[in-house]
């Protein structure tokens, strides 16, 4: 379902409107608000929470922003290239690029390219912020206050093609390389720990983190799509953290127990629930279904907590809703309505087990691996031949460099000895002739 609603994103129909402006900013004459509490919306808010890895995250406004003869162009430039989803926060953006002149006539990149980080961001005040790369991409903080603590952010949301990308380590090592043509994007190296994320963050959820940074050259790669307004409320209740193991007191709790009314991670469990016969009897859920957990806040009423499930209108209600709001009068008070957890559970047994598609673009991906670390292996094998071809090469011509030295170090010894002889002979000469004359009688 959400793959259908991605791809139903992609093709909006665009309409002209007046500049739609929030807070003195305008966005684009063809900004189209997003309407609340339908899938479009729904499926924003959900990218938000996975992407800051939050729950205390709550979308205020949305707008599309596509522009038809940027996404004409886009889709021409990135045909048959991988496509992926990108934020940019607003606060990143250069001094001189606005929203609205992004929005009309897309990114301005030149030589230098523009960055854009795919995966995971983190908001100043949420876990992992800092400025390890490995943990995500780091905002700046330029989100305007609220009341008690909480902030607003403004975040595009855009749609990109790195297609086939190149290996560089750095980003600034992208500015003095010429992208080689057969490529469209370079591609960044971060590392990443995921112990590290296991010790420092336990119990958040998802713990993997994606964090990739790709750097594009060509305008046409990057399409602009949302425009959103969000706010992240430090107080609010993190439901994407699962609780603390009541035994151990670090790791995350993935079952609950019925009959000590406690949570326990897996190792905990097993320790626990080994001490003897009656204890490996007990009871255990996983924690999702652990009885008088909470249930969600209602979304027209955000401070009451929803108790039933709208089957028509497909959305939670609260008492508020019955009583005196949309569900009070009219057609929508005959809606069948089920407890709010009866419709979660049937939610999850009649969820797919598993993306459409999924497995045979696996086994692609793993043909392709395959065959790339097959002609790497034969790179690799074919260069330690050079090499060793090299090595012989270069021993064969030192050994012919030692014997052409040796040769000429005997020719000069040689020569050597030959001009000592004669200066001994001469020596000899001059001393015996010294002697003659000193022997010899005058006459």
């Amino acid at each position: 379902a959400l793959l259908a609603e991605a791809r139903c994103v992609l093709f909006l129909r665009i309409c002209r409107l007046p500049p739609t402006r929030m807070d003195g900013i305008v966005i684009h004459n063809s900004a189209v608000p997003v309407p609340r509490r339908t899938p479009e919306w729904g499926w924003l808010e959900y990218l938000l929470h996975v992407s800051l890895q939050t729950s205390r995250v709550r979308l205020r406004a949305a707008w599309s922003v596509a522009n038809k003869r940027l996404a004409v162009e886009c889709a021409k430039r990135c045909r048959g290239l991988l496509q992926l989803y990108a934020w940019v926060p607003i606060s990143e953006l250069a001094g001189s690029d606005s929203i609205q002149e992004i929005c009309q006539n897309g990114f301005r990149v030149g030589h230098k390219g523009v960055s854009f980080h795919i995966g995971n961001v983190r908001l100043p005040g949420t876990h992992g912020y800092g400025n390890d790369a490995r943990m995500g991409r780091s905002v700046r903080s330029r989100g305007r206050h609220l009341p008690e603590g909480r902030r607003l952010y403004e975040f595009l949301l855009c749609r990109v093609g790195v297609g086939r990308s190149y290996l560089i380590e750095s980003a600034q090592q992208a500015e003095s390389l010429d992208l080689p043509p057969e490529y469209d994007s370079f591609f960044v190296r971060h590392e990443t720990n995921a112990d590290r994320a296991e010790e420092e963050h336990f119990g958040v959820y998802p713990r993997h983190i994606l964090h990739h940074e790709y750097i594009v050259r060509d305008a046409a790669q990057a399409l602009p799509l949302y425009f959103l307004h969000f706010e992240y409320d430090p107080e609010r209740e993190e439901k994407l953290a699962l609780p603390v193991c009541d035994a151990c007191g670090v790791q995350a709790a993935k079952l609950f127990c019925e009959a000590d009314d406690a949570n326990f991670c897996p190792a905990c469990d097993a320790r626990v629930h080994a001490v003897n016969t009656i204890a490996k009897n007990h009871t255990r859920v996983e924690i999702n279904r652990r009885p008088n957990r909470a249930r969600g806040n209602c979304p027209e009423h955000v401070e009451t907590e929803a108790d039933e499930y709208c089957v028509e209108d497909r959305i939670p209600i609260c008492v508020h809703c019955r009583k005196l709001g949309s569900h009070s009068a009219g057609e929508a008070a005959k809606h069948k309505r089920i407890p709010i957890m009866e419709a979660y559970f049937q939610a999850l047994e009649s969820r797919p087990r598993g993306i459409p598609g999924l497995a045979d673009r696996q086994m692609v991906e793993q043909r392709l691996v395959a065959q790339l670390d097959s002609k790497l292996a034969q790179v690799q094998e074919s260069g330690r031949a050079a090499e060793d071809t090299i090595y012989l090469k270069i021993e064969g011509l030192v050994r012919e460099a030692q014997d052409l030295a040796e040769e000429q170090a005997a020719l000069y010894m040689s020569d050597e000895l030959e001009a000592k002889r004669q200066l001994e002979e001469a020596a000899w000469i001059e001393s015996y002739l010294e002697d003659v004359v000193k022997q010899t009688a005058p006459p």
